[in-house]
């Protein structure tokens, strides 16, 4: 019955060198259906098709894909290819994945939730002087370098007082613009208001 749908000629090249010849086909791009049951078809086997203009198309078998005589339907092969070619392309293209990360938080999640927790070890004895040098390193605004700077110095002075939440909320305020570059010592600051 499949027969009359065969109107390719491959040839199967075994793993050991041994070639059947003359077998009636019909070639897709991933499959290859053969009529003839009795071929001993194995994967990674190769199924060689000559073209008319005399190029070769060479199919790996990746799964044989046999099927027994069923209804009128004698038993056959419905072979999954793929071209030899597109194999050795695909293994030669050079994989690199580049992450550049930043901060103290930093992670990188591929096909996975993140369900982690981070905790931030800053010295607090250096945690100011750490974060004002951050700002005169990051911050270009000579204004807003000052400013924030300011902030930094009355939330230190008044740490462990009742007046550091309000300085520190000037200072979240202020920094509002530059949230990465201070994110890092928001939980050691946050600590400071316990």
């Amino acid at each position: 019955m499949l027969g009359r749908m065969m109107y390719d000629t491959v040839t199967l090249e075994k793993q050991n060198g041994e070639l059947i010849e003359n077998i009636n086909a019909n070639v897709q791009p991933d499959m290859i259906f053969i009529d003839d049951g009795s071929l001993p078809i194995e994967e990674s086997d190769v199924l060689i098709r000559k073209l008319d203009n005399g190029l070769v198309e060479r199919y790996k078998v990746l799964e044989r894909g046999f099927y027994s005589k069923q209804m009128g339907i004698s038993a056959h092969y419905q072979c999954k290819v793929k071209k030899e070619s597109a194999i050795k392309a695909q293994q030669h293209q050079p994989q690199q994945i580049v992450y550049n990360l930043n901060g103290a938080n930093s992670r990188v999640n591929n096909n996975s939730s993140d369900s982690s927790t981070n905790i931030v070890n800053i010295n607090k004895e250096n945690l100011f002087e750490d974060l004002k040098e951050i700002i005169k390193e990051n911050v270009e605004d000579p204004n807003e370098k000052l400013e924030l700077i300011e902030a930094v110095h009355n939330m230190e002075r008044n740490q462990g007082t009742n007046n550091f939440k309000d300085y520190y909320v000037k200072f979240i305020t202020t920094a509002a613009n530059h949230m990465t570059l201070i994110s890092p010592f928001i939980p050691a600051l946050t600590q400071l208001l316990e």
